[in-house]
């Protein structure tokens, strides 16, 4: 693998990477400042024996705790297999985040299940736009181009869209991306025939109006990967598909329509309050509708909300509320409510040009699903964000 970086003055430059070995057997943070700093360090101690704990710097929660905590004296630590190789963290948007281990079992087998999906292509050159400290970033992002031997991969700090755009006009590229960069194409003017390059997204999954805008536009294919920290990859789609189809190697069922999976790839232990085993099969949070060729993802089980007996996602009301011209951007959780004898409410928080009444939101959700009763709160913010991974951000 050769790896050529792009300066933010536009300078490119072809990095030598370090090989010397770290004897180092403890848990430790990978701080880094920058890309390349973490690729510079972390392909050495990957293939060392160094064990890496993984998280966003700016993350003042998971970095308080790594520096309170001796990760290498919690209890039970010494039940990891000796090939546990990574600690990943979960978003934290339901909680504190989860700590998810992986052994390197974990990660060289879903590599191979990702090469698999791309064999139809001849990849040369593999440009990355999303971080490295997740788990998505560091599989698809750094271990599958690692994987692939005789490639470039082309990486820079932050890419502008027009610039990421003038990349990928390559042929026989890969681009690892996520929905942002995927809808911000979407909008450039130009047109480019794009049907050698193959865009890979994860995290937020795209509309069927997403895809289909920038396939038709460019002429090129989107696979769309889903899973979790916790899991590791589960399944795959490619185009407007709407079925998931299980990677290989991944078994899939249901319990209360929760996806239930069975694979390689699912970490053996969390790390919650203490060392949690995980047993398979995984039972998400996950609403699916199973078939015999995949299944349909209806929603995550804590943002569903049950409207005249339907499940509908909290996204889809997200969606209708940012039609009111007031709103510009809405997050619609779910809340229980002891008072409310068991029955829903949601939390609804706005960015919006001014307040607006909750009888204008109630007439526009009875627009869509009818005359219902379901008890909401409302809560005005002045920023709702998208992290690097394209969820939603409350600052």
């Amino acid at each position: 693998m050769i790896l050529e970086y792009i300066y933010n003055n536009g300078k490119r430059e072809l990095i030598s990477l370090n090989n010397e070995i770290d004897a180092n057997l403890d848990w430790k943070y990978l701080q880094t400042l920058n890309k390349l700093e973490f690729i510079k360090k972390f392909i050495p101690k990957y293939k060392s024996q160094q064990k890496m704990v993984l998280f966003d710097a700016n993350h003042k929660q998971l970095l308080e705790f790594y520096n309170k905590n001796n990760l290498n004296e919690i209890q039970d630590i010494k039940n990891l297999q000796e090939s546990t190789k990574l600690l990943f963290f979960t978003s934290g948007s339901s909680g504190f985040p989860v700590g998810a281990f992986k052994t390197k079992e974990n990660l060289q087998n879903e590599v191979k299940s990702l090469q698999k999906l791309i064999k139809h292509k001849k990849i040369k050159r593999v440009v990355v736009t999303v971080p490295f400290v997740h788990i998505y970033g560091v599989l698809a992002g750094l271990l599958l181009p690692m994987a692939l031997y005789e490639i470039t991969l082309v990486i820079k700090e932050d890419f502008f869209p027009y610039e990421l755009l003038e990349e990928v006009k390559t042929a026989d590229t890969l681009v690892i991306t996520s929905p942002i960069f995927i809808k911000a194409l979407a909008k450039l003017t130009e047109d480019v025939n794009l049907q050698k390059t193959l865009f890979i997204s994860s995290t937020a999954p795209l509309s069927i109006e997403d895809i289909a805008l920038f396939e038709d536009k460019y002429s090129t294919n989107i696979v769309q990967l889903f899973g979790s920290t916790e899991t590791g990859g589960i399944a795959y789609k490619l185009g407007r598909s709407k079925q998931w189809r299980p990677l290989e190697s991944v078994t899939i069922d249901t319990e209360d329509d929760r996806l239930c999976v069975k694979s390689q790839f699912i970490s053996d232990y969390l790390l919650k309050d203490k060392l949690e085993k995980v047993t398979q099969p995984y039972k998400t949070e996950d609403i699916i509708k199973l078939s015999d060729d995949g299944f349909e993802l209806i929603g995550r089980s804590n943002k569903l909300i049950k409207i005249a007996g339907k499940r509908i996602s909290a996204m889809q009301i997200e969606k209708i509320l940012e039609e009111i011209p007031e709103i510009d951007k809405a997050i619609v959780e779910l809340k229980y409510k002891q008072e409310l004898l068991r029955s829903e409410q949601i939390l609804i928080t706005l960015v919006a040009k001014k307040p607006v009444e909750k009888k204008v939101i109630k007439k526009k959700i009875n627009q869509y699903y009818g005359i219902i009763s379901i008890p909401f709160s409302l809560k005005y913010v002045e920023q709702i964000n998208y992290s690097a991974m394209g969820k939603r951000v409350i600052f």
